[in-house]
């Protein structure tokens, strides 16, 4: 066996799981009545060929030979083939081609508009072609999931591709988790009108930083959507580390987390009757302050999608006050901050100064008052 014909192989099993998230896995039959022979040029082409030429594809694709990879999506993209793998061929043809052709010229013009009431106005972005269907993906389960429905938060249809100003590392500054270089794409930005990023790449550990999510191939929809919580303020229920715990466990009250602190002879549970929680029993330990000497209590007894997130457990009271927090628009942060922070950071304070001015529109629109950073 060949090289090339290993790596196409290990290609196909790693393509296997990502085109079988597709929603829809029907293939069409032809009936009994259907006894006519059909031409050649109507013969579908078989799973494994289509498959192979898609792994030919994105071989080119990580070989940098763009140009090629598009011709072979577009060729493949033209035969009979199942709904799944026509689904996924098309999503590769489009965006390798808009790639080769300057895609962002006519990126607004693709764009769907989001309603008005949504809060946050999220923005999907990859610079790995593989990572086009998991986007595809979350973004169909969002658009179906009942326990959401009721939030206020709103995905454009299409993902901003950009392989090549946009570089992400699994060891971001050291600091042991997925990161970006967010510059270039900054201000290729500034004409969209998102509030938050979800940013995919190879590999990296998830992470929420400000108004930017970071995801790698391997998490699921349901690490989405725990990461989807930190937007609006939500906490870790699992033990957080030394170091963070003595940021977040002296910090203030959040959607799902109250702290008693040390010194704490009771409880402060204003918030918590904010939202209606009124009696003792419905505030349990929680084991985000392990690590600290305050203690966290949370408002469920079972385990929620903030301690275990493939438990996809979200209580009600949990999804109340996600959405007051969507409503009231507390001081957590959209994307936009991330950009002004990074232009400060190099000096650059024109530019600085645009996305400050985009972060206090964002503000003025939820609250109809201006906020400071």
């Amino acid at each position: 066996m060949t090289v090339l014909t290993k790596w196409v192989s290990a290609l196909v099993c790693a393509l296997l799981p990502i085109w079988l998230m597709v929603e829809h896995l029907s293939i069409e039959v032809a009936g009994p009545d259907n006894l006519s022979v059909p031409s050649i040029a109507s013969m579908p082409v078989s799973k494994a060929e289509a498959e192979q030429q898609l792994a030919k594809g994105l071989l080119l694709w990580r070989d940098k030979q763009y140009q090629e990879s598009a011709q072979v999506f577009s060729s493949l993209g033209t035969q009979n083939l199942n709904e799944d793998l026509q689904a996924l061929t098309s999503l590769y043809q489009y965006h390798a081609t808009a790639f080769n052709t300057h895609h962002h010229s006519d990126f607004m013009q693709q764009l769907s508009i989001l309603p008005n009431d949504c809060k946050q106005k999220l923005l999907f972005v990859t610079a790995d072609l593989e990572s086009l269907p998991q986007a595809e993906y979350f973004r169909a389960r969002f658009s179906k999931d009942p326990r959401l429905s009721s939030l206020s938060i709103c995905i454009y249809d299409l993902t901003w591709f950009d392989p090549v100003d946009l570089v992400c590392e699994d060891n971001w500054q050291q600091g042991g988790r997925l990161g970006c270089q967010l510059l270039s794409l900054a201000e290729k930005l500034k004409s969209i009108p998102f509030t938050h990023l979800v940013i995919f790449a190879e590999k990296g550990k998830a992470n929420v930083h400000n108004g930017i999510m970071f995801l790698d191939r391997k998490d699921t929809y349901d690490v989405f959507i725990h990461e989807l919580a930190h937007f609006s303020g939500f906490i870790d229920e699992y033990p957080l580390s030394k170091e963070l715990a003595k940021r977040v466990c002296a910090g203030v009250d959040a959607p799902n987390i109250v702290f008693k602190q040390a010194q704490q002879l009771q409880l402060d549970r204003q918030y918590w009757q904010s939202i209606g929680l009124q009696n003792s029993s419905d505030l349990y330990a929680a084991r985000t302050c392990d690590n600290h000497t305050s203690q966290a209590f949370k408002a469920s007894k079972k385990l929620t999608f903030m301690e275990y997130h493939d438990t996809a457990f979200i209580p009600a009271n949990y999804l109340k006050a996600w959405q007051k927090q969507l409503q009231k628009m507390p001081n957590q942060p959209s994307a936009h901050v991330n950009f002004a922070q990074l232009y400060e950071q190099s000096n650059n304070l024109s530019e600085s100064k645009f996305w400050r001015a985009k972060y206090q529109q964002y503000l003025k629109a939820n609250t109809g008052k201006i906020k400071n950073l």
